[in-house]
């Protein structure tokens, strides 16, 4: 019986060495703060951006948040340079930044998704993320570094802008606002279908450009005198109902069901870059891509889609 608790006692004593040790050599690691990871990423106008917009509560609070940190040159690639950083007002600017920012922890395993989903942001307003190749995608924007985690939350640095869809309204008024869109609109506007464009509905448009109905003989003189039902049987070939699609979601080999009927598909390339109707000799570029309005995407492409 001695014996017995001798060897008891020498376990046990094993025991608590073996725990004083493991708490003696445990390394805690230190989370690098908001402004750590900004520098090490170089993420300047992002700096700057938050900095003026006086969103130093979302910084430093305690959290936890999310930011979708642009790069520099997607600053740039979305018109807004250094200067005009500092020609735009706090208020403005806060705007444009929160709808960077969502006040939850926010992980790439949270992006993943077949079709983009939502998730709202500190504006009130959601942006979409999906994941395609093991990259994950924000609004259609490719996030070039995910998951870098911060004493009060996590940064996913962005190759893309994040435009509020606000600022651009429906998609009426994104296809009023190129300029480029003039002969679809009155394709659209013949047939009876321009007006749901600025209604809750949601829809993907992929809206040939002026000089590819041009090209297809969809002048308005031919516009005025073809039939409505035509005209209508075209125009639907063009558009998605009830989605958002963005480059990532169309970047696949999944065939989609366009507004014409739920057999009339267009066909995508490996890279979403490319769409393809089922009478379309060869693809058709998307030329300017995932323009993210209030009740939908719109994609300029270079050819119209032939059912």
């Amino acid at each position: 019986m001695l014996k017995h608790k001798s060897i008891f006692k020498l376990i046990l004593g094993i025991g608590v060495l073996f725990t004083a040790s493991c708490k003696k050599d445990a390394v805690v690691v230190e989370l690098p703060t908001f402004d750590d990871v900004v520098k090490q990423q170089s993420l300047n106008m992002f700096n700057t951006a938050v900095e003026k917009a006086n969103l130093q509560d979302f910084k430093m609070g305690g959290g936890p948040f999310t930011w979708i940190a642009p790069t520099d040159a997607a600053f740039i690639a979305a018109g807004i340079t250094t200067d005009s950083l500092n020609k735009i007002t706090p208020s403005a600017l806060s705007y444009l930044m929160i709808y960077h920012l969502v006040n939850a922890r926010y992980v790439g395993t949270d992006m993943i998704a077949t079709n983009s989903t939502s998730r709202t942001t500190q504006l009130g307003t959601a942006i979409f993320s999906g994941l395609y190749k093991g990259k994950f995608y924000v609004n259609g924007g490719r996030i070039a570094t995910s998951d870098v985690f911060i004493k009060n939350g996590v940064i996913h640095v962005s190759d893309a802008f994040l435009t509020p869809p606000q600022l651009r309204g429906n998609i009426g008024a994104i296809l009023n606002s190129t300029g480029r869109h003039t002969l679809f609109i009155a394709a659209l506007t013949r047939a009876g279908l321009l007006a749901q464009f600025s209604t809750a509905t949601v829809f993907t448009v992929l809206a040939p450009t002026d000089a590819a109905m041009t090209a297809a003989g969809y002048t308005l003189a031919n516009i005025a005198t073809t039939a409505t039902t035509v005209l209508a049987d075209f125009c639907r070939y063009q558009y998605f109902n009830n989605v958002r699609l963005f480059t990532n979601d169309l970047a696949s080999t999944i065939t989609f069901a366009t507004a014409l009927g739920s057999n009339r598909y267009v066909f995508t390339s490996s890279d979403g870059t490319k769409v393809k109707g089922n009478s379309n000799a060869t693809p058709v570029n998307i030329t300017v891509f995932n323009r993210l309005g209030t009740n939908g995407v719109v994609h300029e492409i270079d050819a119209i889609l032939r059912p």
